[in-house]
């Protein structure tokens, strides 16, 4: 995963066949002081070959596209250039993101996704975290955490325990895939005091991301609340 200088603009490449999409992307991060846009692709071919010139911080990849689609591209450029990858999509299926994930993407959003969530989920793969757009979060859950057995759910509720209340309602709302703002209001607290009860949660449940929080809520036995 590439080292991401926080005092310098994170640098993004967009890799869509759509020339819209990709100016809309655009015009989106472009005006923003902390992303700079390095450069767009019509293909994954040509993305690849691109990123291997401009040496982005992070790729947003279109799965469908003609030819290379953006499964087979995100393998092939992560094997060629240090870089992380977040699918840029409107393909909302678990097994979409679970192949993306598969071949290495860090992230997955929408394509319809509010501005500020996409600028998000490039600031944040930038950091070193995982990013999926929550209201994905719930059906990816469910779909992992039916794979379980008996002691990875006694395991997650070991885990699970570890929480403080708060913390633990918190996790509960992740995994019904509610955003932060969402359960800010459910939770009557500030913001930024969700963001606190996650990132402990995260710490201590010693996961990545919010899709982990949640898949260990479910296996525990935990329903999450709406």
């Amino acid at each position: 995963m590439p080292s991401v200088d926080v005092d310098r603009p994170v640098r993004v490449l967009i890799i869509d066949d759509d020339f819209l999409v990709r100016a809309a992307v655009e015009g989106i991060l472009g005006p923003r002081a902390d992303i700079e846009v390095v450069g767009s692709a019509g293909s994954g071919a040509e993305g690849i070959e691109v990123a291997r010139v401009r040496r982005p911080d992070v790729v947003l990849m279109d799965i469908q596209m003609p030819g290379m689609d953006g499964i087979e591209a995100t393998r092939a450029l992560l094997g060629q250039v240090d870089t992380d990858v977040v699918a840029m999509t409107s393909i909302a299926t678990p097994e979409a993101v679970q192949r993306m994930l598969a071949a290495g993407a860090y992230g997955y959003v929408l394509k319809d996704t509010a501005p500020e969530a996409l600028a998000e989920a490039v600031l944040t793969v930038a950091r070193g975290d995982a990013f999926l757009s929550p209201r994905h979060t719930r059906a990816l859950v469910e779909r992992i955490a039916s794979d379980s057995g008996l002691e990875a759910r006694r395991a997650a509720a070991q885990l699970l325990a570890s929480l403080t209340e708060r913390e633990r309602d918190a996790a509960r709302l992740v995994a019904a895939g509610a955003t932060d703002s969402e359960i800010a209001r459910s939770m009557h607290v500030a913001l930024s005091t969700v963001k606190t009860y996650i990132q402990q949660a995260r710490l201590k449940l010693g996961v990545r991301n919010r899709t982990q929080i949640g898949v260990i809520v479910e296996r525990a036995g935990e329903t999450p609340d709406q």
